[in-house]
């Protein structure tokens, strides 16, 4: 009876063995992909903004050429005053927006982009805000670009920067439409935290506005 007994935890011992074995050995396989599935992956960071500066010195090359003078018009209190411009003065006028290149890619760090499909606007929006507390050498704030979902072509674009003169601080905000109009208004930010706004001047080079 003993040797069957010990006979028994014999093959016990064994039968536990191969069990562990085959166990320790077993893997799930993947699960299948279908023929059809797409793997192409969505969530991509982005590595690089779209060309605003470029795109704004491409419309100022268009600005030279048009055979439409430009005319300036400059609203303060309420009161508007028209001019017409030179060249080299529309280029003076757009300065402010040429002093920093939203193009270079070291603005990855400061800078998020969010695509959104406005239907209410039916416009493809780029929008870039900041990820924190930008430097204080950057008075870049955000920026917008609206893209034509139907030809993929840029309507229009909204900057805002913020600077300090004579210790005081102020924000420009511009509205540039494709191959129509860019207007700059300046506003200023009051100790109390108000805002007040100085005035608005707008450029025209083509007798079809749509403001």
């Amino acid at each position: 009876m003993a040797f069957i007994y010990k006979m028994k935890q014999i093959y016990f011992t064994i039968a536990i063995a191969a069990l562990l074995f085959s166990c320790g050995n077993h893997t799930t396989p993947p699960p299948a992909v279908p023929q059809n599935a797409d793997t192409t992956v969505t969530d991509k960071p982005t590595t690089s903004y779209f060309p605003v500066t470029s795109f704004l010195k491409g419309q100022m090359i268009g600005v030279d050429s048009v055979a439409f003078t430009p005319i300036l018009y400059t609203t303060v209190n309420g009161k508007t005053d028209t001019t017409w411009l030179k060249r080299e003065e529309t280029k003076t006028f757009l300065q402010p927006f040429f002093s920093f290149n939203i193009d270079s890619t070291n603005l990855l760090s400061l800078f998020t982009e969010t695509k959104f499909n406005d239907r209410t606007l039916n416009a493809i929006t780029l929008t870039y805000d900041a990820t924190g507390k930008l430097p204080d050498t950057v008075q870049l704030r955000n920026w917008t670009v609206y893209i034509d979902p139907e030809s993929q072509k840029v309507r229009s674009l909204y900057i805002v920067k913020e600077y300090k003169e004579n210790n005081q601080s102020y924000i420009q905000q511009l509205t540039w439409t494709t191959d129509r109009s860019a207007k700059i208004t300046t506003i200023l930010n009051q100790p109390d935290g108000n805002t007040q706004l100085l005035k608005e001047q707008k450029i025209v080079w083509t007798d079809i506005d749509d403001e």
